[in-house]
């Protein structure tokens, strides 16, 4: 009997490893699949405050990013587009972006890319730390009751969306 895995699943495993223990000595709580989501709260590009907490009872993406990473040049508008189509059903996106760039350099790459949902340019970097997310780009995709399906590293297809969330935005 052969057992296959999808390819989201090897690579949620992978992602949800990097994000279960910190080296640093920092005490930082664990994050597994199942685990609710703490909350977190920033302001966006367009000087708005986004917190995931008033996002309770919707599902979310919460997409830290790079400026530089061709992933996410290539997958944006897969979430472009799956904003656009489920966002009147409840589907939340915010991208984060802490690596080093300056506030000006994440305007023009949203602007590039066309991003139509928040973009949190989190300069200290404190949501990652609260996540301890150590790789990027990290998507993590919440259920409506922010518990964890998945933590996917690197690229995103519009299947894998499908798949974690169709239960919820169909």
């Amino acid at each position: 009997m052969k057992i296959t895995i999808p390819i989201y699943s090897f690579f949620a495993i992978t992602a949800a490893i990097l994000l279960l223990s910190s080296c640093s000595g920092e005490s930082t709580k664990a994050i597994r699949t199942g685990d609710t989501i703490a909350s977190f709260s920033g302001t966006d590009l367009e000087g708005r405050n986004f917190s995931l907490a008033s996002h309770i009872g919707k599902p979310v993406i919460v997409r830290f990013f790079l400026l530089n990473c061709p992933y996410c040049k290539a997958d944006t508008p897969i979430f472009n587009m799956f904003y656009d189509k489920y966002r009147q059903r409840g589907l939340e996106i915010v991208y984060i972006n802490n690596n080093g760039a300056n506030a000006e350099e994440v305007k023009i790459f949203a602007h590039e890319l066309k991003i139509n949902f928040p973009v949190i340019f989190d300069q200290e970097g404190k949501i990652a730390k609260q996540y301890n997310v150590k790789v990027q780009p990290l998507t993590l995709v919440l259920s409506p009751e922010h518990k964890l399906l998945a933590a996917l590293l690197g690229g995103v297809s519009e299947a894998e969306l499908n798949e974690l969330l169709s239960q919820y935005i169909l």
